[in-house]
């Protein structure tokens, strides 16, 4: 080895000698770096038009989300009523053109899938989900559909984070998340699995908060990662919230912080390969349930429940004042625009963060 790359060595020394002395030097041009392409930043919704026009001149795009609500026989069967789903999107499309879709079936889906490839319910459900998205695909082709949350990697394993776990636990559940999502994933158009927010280190530990956001990267890292080879080339984007999740240890419905939303959420996904980001609220349907305006019926203490979003909204939004009559149309008003312009500031923050980003 020595030998042959001193040889290599020498030949290269020869060679430009021999340049040299055969032709004029010339000035050596650099050649130009490729352009980073741009980060494909979806949304679900702006209510507020007036904001949602800026947002469109960051070229930020909207996505159509198909809610498992559309069949409410899903939850009991985990199997797809297929024509309730293309009725939905009949309606939803009407009078606007989408190009991304999103179908979001979880439960019991996520859990028949995590039963693993020998369980029947797992083969039922995948068989379900598969015929559904070629369904949808051949009826709507223009659109790129893909199913939210897929593929699906635990937070914890076994009381580990993805930075403690070991090398051997973390591959052999990389190795099981590959096996059950891949009959799902090579049908979909883009893949989206979702690295929501859900612990706050400042209530989960705040004497060392740094460990629990390092955990928290490595998840989205090994998500994105996991996600990128069932991919296959295809666009992984996935899905993201300027708003803190509930069924983890954080206030539901209160706003991240700028440099946690992009340092744990938008970064990570981007350095793991990422093509973009998908960013969710599902706000006009939780301002609905904190004003009540349609009389929605969920349990006041639901995890996305009356309670959640009032003291959510109270605290971010209204001055830290209980509104006498939540119904009032300024109270909704407030809201809407307050909304509107938390989820405008997260796309301003991934597009400053992908100027700065050095390339994944």
């Amino acid at each position: 080895m020595i030998l042959g790359s001193v040889i290599a060595l020498s030949a290269a020394a020869l060679f430009a000698t021999a340049q040299q002395s055969v032709a004029p030097t010339v000035p050596v041009v650099q050649p130009a770096a490729a352009a980073r392409p741009t980060l494909t930043v979806l949304y679900d919704e702006i209510p507020d038009r007036t904001i949602e026009r800026r947002a469109e001149a960051l070229d930020a795009q909207p996505y159509l989300i198909i809610y498992q609500s559309c069949d409410p026989q899903a939850a009991r069967t985990g199997v797809i009523d297929t024509e309730a789903v293309l009725k939905e999107i009949a309606t939803k499309i009407a009078g606007q053109a989408s190009t991304w879709g999103m179908l979001d079936f979880e439960e019991p889906f996520t859990a028949n899938l995590q039963a693993g490839i020998d369980s029947p319910k797992y083969q039922a459900t995948v068989q379900s989900m598969v015929s559904t998205l070629r369904a949808v695909k051949s009826r709507y082709p223009n659109i790129k559909w893909t199913y939210y949350g897929t593929p699906y990697l635990p937070y914890w394993l076994d009381g580990k984070t993805w930075t403690t776990a070991t090398t051997e636990v973390k591959k052999a559940m990389l190795e099981r998340v590959f096996k059950i999502y891949a009959p799902i994933i090579a049908e979909e158009d883009w893949v989206s699995p979702s690295i929501y927010p859900v612990y706050d280190p400042t209530i989960v530990d705040p004497t060392t908060p740094d460990a629990v956001r390092e955990g928290g990267r490595a998840w989205r890292s090994s998500t994105v990662g996991i996600a990128k080879i069932l991919a296959e080339g295809k666009r992984v984007i996935p899905t993201i919230s300027p708003f803190w999740q509930p069924h983890g240890v954080a206030k539901a419905g209160t706003t991240v912080p700028q440099v946690q939303f992009i340092e744990d959420q938008v970064e990570p996904a981007i350095a793991a390969g990422a093509s973009g980001v998908a960013n969710w609220s599902g706000i006009s349907y939780f301002i609905k349930v904190a004003i009540n305006a349609d009389a929605i019926d969920i349990q006041p203490d639901d995890a996305f429940g009356t309670r959640v979003w009032r003291a959510a909204f109270v605290t971010e939004y209204l001055d830290s004042q209980t509104p006498r009559d939540w119904n009032d149309p300024l109270v909704r008003a407030t809201l809407v625009r307050k909304c509107s312009n938390t989820i405008l500031d997260s796309i301003r923050w991934i597009r400053l963060a992908q100027s700065k980003a050095p390339s994944p």
